[in-house]
């Protein structure tokens, strides 16, 4: 895709139309776009695409309607179609990073709307990958087989993505009407992935024999714990944000780790506790 959109600007001018259209903007402070250039055309759609394959995926997620004496639920398979369509999703938003934006005239970057700054396209390319990533995590914690490291790795790919794409959306400028909805739906997943990587860091350390290791294990899933209540205070101010939104169940990972945290850390202190009365 990229070497066919380096041909298209071989020829960028030419393409540029002279009849330039206004576009009311949604969620950018400026509330109208005005361009005629082959460039905000091609980001546009990269842009579109990406957002559909979002679409797409979101619907494979939303369960079916039961049959009959069994409860809804999302298939392997659609999981499995739906990481395929983030990673899509995140392709198109590269591309646009890679192929569109660094050959867009500065005087043309300076009239694109939020959506389609460098700053919005890296976020979305990351709140992609991190849904497609806890997706797999979802599928690491469902598998026996499936080991601490691998689940941890998955878990701290998680943190990454979702902290690189908190970090980006604060540097867009949205509108007020949508600002802080996108802002509490990153930061709700951030503290989401910071509970799973903590948890999973927690019970390795647990494993270990050196000297404070289940101190430190014990440290890492009491910030599990914490991380986990603040991601779903968050998660309720974010519907009750506007735009309204219903605040979905939870599910897949998340579901596992909202069970297995606040248990672990019961546990785990309890047994610090005994331990340490018999060593008084």
């Amino acid at each position: 895709m990229s070497n066919d959109i380096s041909r298209l600007f071989a020829v960028g001018e030419k393409l540029s139309s002279g009849i330039v259209f206004d576009w009311i903007n949604v969620e950018d402070e400026k509330k109208e776009t005005a361009l005629g250039s082959v460039y905000y055309e091609v980001l546009s759609v990269l842009h579109l695409l990406g957002l559909l394959a979002l679409q797409e995926a979101n619907t494979f997620l939303t369960p079916r309607p039961p049959a009959e004496g069994y409860s809804s639920k999302v298939t392997g398979e659609s999981k499995r179609n739906a990481i395929e369509l983030f990673l899509k999703a995140a392709s198109f938003f590269e591309c646009a990073l890679r192929a569109v934006l660094p050959n867009t005239p500065d005087d043309i970057k300076a009239k694109l709307p939020a959506d389609l700054i460098e700053a919005m396209f890296r976020a979305m390319e990351n709140q992609a990958l991190g849904q497609g990533v806890e997706l797999q995590l979802g599928f690491a914690v469902d598998n026996l087989k499936a080991s601490l490291a691998v689940k941890r790795r998955l878990a701290c790919e998680h943190v990454k993505v979702w902290d690189e794409a908190n970090d980006k959306i604060g540097m867009v400028p949205l509108g007020d009407e949508w600002r802080e909805k996108h802002l509490l739906f990153v930061k709700w997943k951030l503290c989401e992935a910071k509970a799973g990587a903590y948890y999973f860091h927690g019970l390795i350390l647990d494993e270990g024999y050196e000297d404070n290791t289940h101190a430190q294990a014990l440290t890492c899933l009491k910030a599990a714990d914490s991380f986990l209540k603040e991601s779903q205070k968050i998660k309720m101010e974010f519907g009750n944000t506007e735009p309204l939104s219903k605040v979905p169940p939870l599910w897949g990972a998340m579901k596992y780790l909202s069970e297995k945290i606040p248990r672990e850390v019961l546990m785990k202190v309890r047994t610090f506790r005994e331990h340490y009365r018999q060593e008084k």
